[in-house]
This record gives structure tokens, C-alpha cells and sequence, in this order.
């Protein structure tokens, strides 16, 4: 049977793991500072940690092996593609977007995707598994790694749904958060939902600090259960509902994210039914052109001059409204186009 990976414990659950093993729980820091401040590959290197706590950990967890990365850099912008290949065979990707003063890490939290919208290369790759919190954090540790510097921002818009696998990304969240390990600010960290309701009231009613993107991806019900099937589980005005219901519990905006596909949802009135459905909510909203990538797709990417026509309708009407830069676009690595290579088909 396999040993689980000390490194999924959260701070308080390793107290707990180390106090089953007969020692004082108070040796959790160390313990901890190793594992993710330091990073240590075994047991053995664990410095400072007594020798018999460490064999008594060893003989109950592992640490596994470090996951293979493979790079590829954009030549238009400089964005970096990660993909991560793990000791199973699973595979994941994460993109490092390099801004003017800013550096954004963005994170997958499964490997593949069981949404299956209609317009995204990763829902057709289908899910393969969830991803660890260990897996989790070992992007940023890559990200931050190739970026050279800090990373600034952790997104998790990377492949998978957040939102349904919340347990081990929340732990991931905490464990990255934490002063004993990589102090990461949770205000630096958003995680985007294509809105599984319950769990958008779940976070408004946490104690976390990070922020939430809600992908709306257009404003029409009909058209929007055509492009992704968890539409049937939770439609728009859900979705909207348990948006605002966030945005008021905690005060802070909620990130509403739009794909603008030309000539179905790019036109003036497309853009007053955004603002009819989000009307009231403490709310960003980005709009992000279509990137179809190498998906065969029915749908095409609207103008740029359409895209700065629907923002300045928002803008207008006191929506604060930014029209996305996509970047990485050459290397697949734009909104939408992660694929793994296409392994886990």
C-alpha cells in the first residue's frame, strides 16, 4: 500500500499526524518548514528535526519524487508553458505570465477536466484524476522556479475545475498561506469556478482571503447550456445569485469573466443583457476574445474593435470592465487551450 505524501498535511493536520506518532505536536514547525519552506526532497535532509521523528515519519509517509517538467517559452511575449508530468504517469500544465511589474503563476487543480464545455481544449480531454495538494503547490515551486523571480499572483485557471476538487485545493491554499511555509498572501491568490453554486456560498462563508473569478462565459441561458454542461446544475441566475451572495458576505469583488464569440454573443444588446443579469453585484468583469486554439470549433474569435465596443457599453454603465490581453496564444497556452500535450486522451 502507498504511503501518503506528508506534504498534503496541512500545518494543523501534521500537528495531529505527529502527536499519533507518540511526539509532541509542538515539533510541527520544523517539520513543516522543511517540507515546504525548504523543500527538502527526503527525510533524511529534514535538518534540525530530531532523528527519531524523522524515522518514525518516514516510516509512515513518503515524499514523492519530484514531477518532470518540460518548458516551452513564447516568442511573442515570453510566456511560459509548464507541463508537468507526475511519478503516475498524470499530467498537468501551468502557465507563467510575465506582466510589466508582476508575475502570475497560473495553476491547474486536475488533470484534465470533467466539465467538458464545448470550447475548451482541456473539457475535451475529460478528467483524469484530481490533483494533490502536494501537486498543487509543486507548480508554484516550478513556476516561481522558472519565472527567476517572486511570483506575485497565484490564479487557478489553469486545467480542471477548482471547484470540484475544493478539498484538496483549499488545503493546497492554506499550506501555501502559511508563515511556516511559503507565507504566500491569500489576497494574491484567486481561484476561478465555471460556478458550482454550493461551494461559491461555501467560500463566502470561509475565512479566506482570496479572491473568486466567476466564468459566465456569456449572458444568454440557452446559449450558455450549449457551451458547457454544468449549466444544467447550476444555470446563470444561480450562479449570479451565489456570486453576489459572495460579494456581499465578504466585500469584495467578484471577477466575472466573458468569452466574446463573434457574432453570437459580441453585439450592443449582448452586452445589456450582461449588465440586466449582473446588475447589483460589486463586480469586475474581463473580457477575454475567443481562443479557439487547435479545437476543431464552430466558433471564431469576435474582432477586436466589437470586443472594445462591448467594453466601453460596460464602462459606460459604471461596469469596471477590462478587455484581457491574451498572451501565449503561440505556444497553446492562452485561456481555454491548455491540452497537456494531448496525453491523457
Amino acid at each position: 500500500m502507498t504511503k501518503p505524501d506528508i506534504r498534503d498535511f496541512t500545518r494543523q493536520e501534521l500537528a495531529g499526524a505527529i502527536a499519533a506518532l507518540g511526539e509532541k505536536a509542538s515539533k510541527v514547525d520544523r517539520v513543516f518548514n522543511c517540507l515546504h519552506k525548504k523543500g527538502v526532497a527526503t527525510f533524511e535532509a529534514m535538518s534540525g528535526v530530531q532523528p527519531e521523528l524523522v524515522k518514525k515519519l518516514a516510516g509512515k509517509y513518503s515524499i514523492a519524487a519530484f514531477p518532470k517538467v518540460e518548458k516551452t517559452v513564447s516568442k511573442i511575449d515570453g510566456t511560459v508553458k509548464v507541463l508537468i508530468t507526475f511519478p503516475d504517469g498524470a499530467v498537468s500544465e501551468c502557465v507563467i505570465l510575465f506582466n510589466k511589474a508582476t508575475v502570475t503563476a497560473c495553476v491547474s487543480s486536475q488533470s484534465g477536466c470533467a466539465c467538458g464545455c464545448s470550447f475548451c481544449a482541456t473539457g475535451a480531454l475529460g478528467l483524469h484524476r484530481d490533483l494533490k495538494p502536494s501537486e498543487i503547490i509543486a507548480q508554484f515551486v516550478v513556476c516561481r522556479r522558472e519565472a527567476g523571480k517572486p511570483v506575485d499572483n497565484v490564479v487557478f485557471m489553469g486545467m480542471g475545475e477548482p471547484f470540484m476538487n475544493w478539498a484538496n485545493v483549499r488545503k493546497a491554499i492554506l499550506i501555501l498561506s502559511d508563515n511556516k511555509g511559503h507565507n504566500f498572501p491569500q489576497s494574491g491568490i484567486t481561484v476561478s469556478t465555471v460556478g458550482v453554486a454550493p461551494v461559491i456560498r461555501e467560500l463566502a462563508d470561509s475565512h479566506m482571503g482570496i479572491r473568486l473569478a466567476v466564468s459566465l462565459i456569456t449572458a444568454d441561458e440557452a446559449h450558455r447550456a450549449e457551451l458547457t454542461p454544468m449549466n444544467k446544475k447550476y444555470g446563470l441566475a444561480q450562479v449570479v445569485e451565489a456570486a453576489r451572495y459572495y460579494a456581499e458576505k465578504t466585500k469584495k469583488s467578484v471577477f466575472f469573466e466573458y468569452i466574446l464569440f463573434d457574432g453570437v454573443n459580441d453585439r450592443p444588446e449582448d452586452a445589456q443583457k450582461l449588465l440586466a443579469l449582473i446588475k447589483g453585484v460589486n463586480c469586475k468583469v474581463n473580457l477575454i476574445r475567443y481562443n479557439p486554439g487547435a479545437l476543431a470549433s464552430a466558433y471564431t474569435p469576435t474582432s477586436v474593435e466589437k470586443a472594445k465596443a462591448f467594453q466601453a457599453i460596460m464602462v459606460e454603465a459604471g461596469i469596471r470592465t477590462h478587455l484581457r490581453r491574451e498572451k501565449g496564444a503561440d505556444i497553446a497556452a492562452a485561456c481555454g487551450q491548455l491540452a497537456a500535450a494531448r496525453k491523457i486522451v
